[in-house]
């Protein structure tokens, strides 16, 4: 069993589907536990649209032009610190983890979502430079991720 693997068997609602049915397979688990709106919902964060304003590139589902203007203003125009602060995203912002086993599954999910922001930067924006990185100092507000122009 591969570590990453290990990870997911190591959650609470996994463990309690295999003791269900004494496997686990992705499809199945997604088909019960999952609607449609949260698929939805969840590809727009894992695999985002950006909109480009202002000189910056901003996430689709954290854009907001007043927002931006505002931090436009009041960070004298650097759009490489305005990207970073309108596109930050701290996971336990968006997920509630219950219990030890979830907290470190974000902690092992934030480098993958921001693999995946990189990928859809490179795919739709290829000739512009970005830095995504992930933040998770234990005194921190938990995994979060930043976007910003480099």
């Amino acid at each position: 069993m591969s570590e990453e693997t290990a990870g997911l068997h190591a959650l609470p609602q996994v463990k309690e589907w295999v003791d269900g049915w004494g496997s686990f397979d992705h499809g199945s688990f997604v088909l019960v536990n999952t609607t449609v709106a949260e698929a939805v919902v969840l590809a727009d964060i894992l695999w985002p649209r950006f909109v480009e304003y202002r000189g910056g590139v901003f996430l689709g589902f954290r854009f907001d032009a007043e927002g931006v203007d505002t931090w436009l203003a009041e960070l004298d125009g650097d759009v490489p610190r305005v990207e970073s602060m309108i596109n930050h995203l701290h996971l336990w912002d968006i997920m509630n983890p219950a219990g030890d086993a979830e907290y470190v599954a974000l902690s092992a999910l934030a480098p993958r979502i921001a693999e995946a922001w990189r990928a859809a930067l490179l795919l739709r924006l290829p000739d512009r430079d970005f830095v995504v990185t992930v933040a998770d100092d234990p005194e921190d507000y938990g995994p979060t991720l930043y976007l910003a122009s480099a």
